[in-house]
């Protein structure tokens, strides 16, 4: 994109504030200028750190128990942010529905490391820079907005005018490093950012900013809501801001945390024979269990990408057979993001009745009743048992058993992450194996769609009776 010359808006580090260098285009220019004035000039510019202390009620469309409702779970963050030098560190405590995440990132020396508080480790972080690691921060905070948009002011373009909440607004665009083009909504009478939007993959995002106060002339917005699709993510409960009051012990990792066991790679796609015609494909963060039934495939595993993970096991086996059933373990849309794919290749469905409109809505009008095997209670599927269960996680899943290999298929319960160390369970394995106790199955291993390793069910019961269900573990004041 060709862009005109305009305003080079320096941030210098310690205590140099702004300086204005070459002629920039005039509409820019002042906006840039007005929004600056109105949080603070010299006192946001100069500002040393930021500390943003919130609590949101967080909204899970087409995540929550049932498919019925969108559900809301608490979410805690404490924000410490030194932005001139690009320090920061972020922790987070949620509860959803007992399943409890404690996580701080943060950037040690030279390197940005992720604290997981519940099993009192870290790992290197891999996000590999500031603004990868903290863009989504920045962008939740107009007060962080406000800094970087005089720090890249040599990328924003004025967007022209509009409406927003009946209030006339200016609007003007700029990039910061590693994310889509972000767009400011300026109120034309106070120059304070009343709303921010960036189109990424995952469609519209939507950050809306109200009720502006001030900390130490710095004004920053108390109410906060962000969207994904129109769909309402985040909802402020609380925010809290202090300028220039973070130490440097927030930039160190704490005093008993270790450095966590080497995990197994999944960098690249692999294709595991586990026995008797059963092969577990994926790479990152995403797996298939492919199950031979003598003259068609059988899968299981939904998420996206599945058209490259056939391709890798019919290469892998040299066997070119019809993918003829794709069960869906539950209704969580991020399961059933590799249907459409499915559908293509001809698979018909099992799922529970809980998870069937969700199926539906992925594949779209194409997709026949025909095609739909609602799962009651129990089916047998040739090679494979498919049970219906209750777990923490959802209130009506597939459960998959594979009597030859006497392996259970699974999503989001238990992940087997570590090369040489049992991983942490969590309750939603409490669960589980509540759950396969009372099935009365014959069980050797446990399949994960979210990671590589047939855990052994020794182990995945060792991290059961492992497992701490305290929701403040290491007693951060973040959720005492």
């Amino acid at each position: 994109m060709n862009k005109k010359p305009k305003l080079l808006v320096c941030i210098a580090v310690g205590a140099a504030a702004l300086s204005t260098a070459v002629a920039a285009g005039e509409k820019e220019d002042a906006l840039i200028e007005k929004v600056l004035a109105a949080y603070g000039g010299d006192a946001l510019t100069g500002m040393k750190s930021i500390a943003i202390d919130e609590t949101y009620k967080n909204a899970f469309p087409g995540q929550g128990y049932t498919p019925v409702h969108v559900e809301f779970t608490e979410l805690k963050q404490e924000h410490r942010l030194d932005p001139a030098n690009q320090r920061a560190s972020v922790e987070s405590w949620s509860a959803n529905w007992g399943f409890v995440n404690h996580t701080r990132q943060l950037t040690a020396g030279e390197d940005i490391v992720t604290i997981n508080y519940r099993t009192g480790d870290y790992q290197t972080a891999s996000a590999p820079d500031y603004y990868t690691a903290f863009g989504p921060v920045i962008r939740t905070s107009d007060t962080l907005l406000a800094f970087e948009l005089a720090r890249q002011a040599e990328t924003a373009n004025f967007e022209g005018e509009r409406n927003f909440l009946g209030t006339p607004h200016q609007l003007i665009s700029f990039e910061i490093p590693n994310s889509p083009r972000l767009t400011l909504y300026v109120e034309n009478e106070s120059g304070l950012i009343s709303k921010m939007v960036r189109d990424t993959g995952l469609g519209p995002l939507t950050y809306q900013f109200r009720n502006h106060l001030k900390a130490k002339g710095v004004a920053y917005a108390s109410d906060f809501e962000f969207f994904i699709n129109n769909n309402v993510n985040l909802l402020t409960v609380r925010r809290d801001v202090a300028i220039n009051t973070v130490r440097g012990a927030a930039f160190r990792i704490d005093r008993g945390i270790t450095e966590e066991p080497a995990r197994i790679d999944t960098s690249e796609m692999s294709v595991d024979a586990l026995g008797d015609g059963v092969h577990l494909v994926g790479t990152g963060f995403t797996f298939t269990a492919f199950i031979d039934a003598g003259d068609h495939v059988i899968a299981v595993g939904g998420s996206a990408g599945l058209q490259e993970r056939v391709e890798a096991y019919r290469e892998a086996t040299g066997a070119d057979k019809p993918l003829r059933y794709q069960i869906a373990t539950h209704h969580h849309t991020d399961h059933l993001d590799s249907m459409p794919a499915a559908f293509e290749l001809g698979a018909n469905f099992i799922a529970p009745a809980a998870a069937v409109e969700n199926l539906k809505a992925a594949v779209g009008d194409a997709l026949s009743d025909e095609r739909i095997t609602v799962l009651d209670k129990k089916l047998s599927l040739g090679p494979v048992d498919i049970h219906e269960i209750t777990t923490s996680h959802a209130q009506s899943y597939a459960l998959v058993y594979v009597p030859a290999i006497k392996a259970v298929f699974q999503a989001d319960h238990y992940n087997g992450v570590y090369q040489d160390a049992v991983s942490p369970a969590n309750v939603g394995s409490v669960s589980l194996k509540d759950a396969v106790d009372a099935l009365g199955l014959d069980v050797a291993i446990v399949l994960s769609a979210h990671g590589r390793e047939a855990t052994p069910w020794a182990d995945f019961v060792e991290a059961v009776e492992a497992f701490d269900p305290q929701p403040c573990i290491r007693q951060r004041a973040i959720c005492g």
